[in-house]
């Protein structure tokens, strides 16, 4: 595992405060930007909100060779 600067998109919901519930790791703030209004447009406002934001995060390889974030250590 390595660690690294990324954009991210990230879900919260009533339950989970100021911590991320759900996040994704994304190659650049305007691809995030676009998922995020696909996603507000999806999902119910008062209870989720989403948030495109550089955090540092411990990245991961998936057995297909994708990239992920395992966990996010500074926002």
């Amino acid at each position: 595992m390595k660690t690294a600067l990324v954009i991210a998109l990230l879900m919260f919901t009533q339950q989970s405060g100021d911590k991320p519930y759900e996040f994704m790791i994304t190659d650049s703030i305007g691809n995030c930007l676009k998922l995020k209004r696909e996603a507000e447009r999806n999902t119910n406002p008062d209870r989720i909100r989403w948030s495109c934001q550089e955090v540092k995060a411990e990245l991961e390889i998936d057995s297909t060779g994708k990239l992920h974030i395992n966990k996010i250590l500074e926002e």
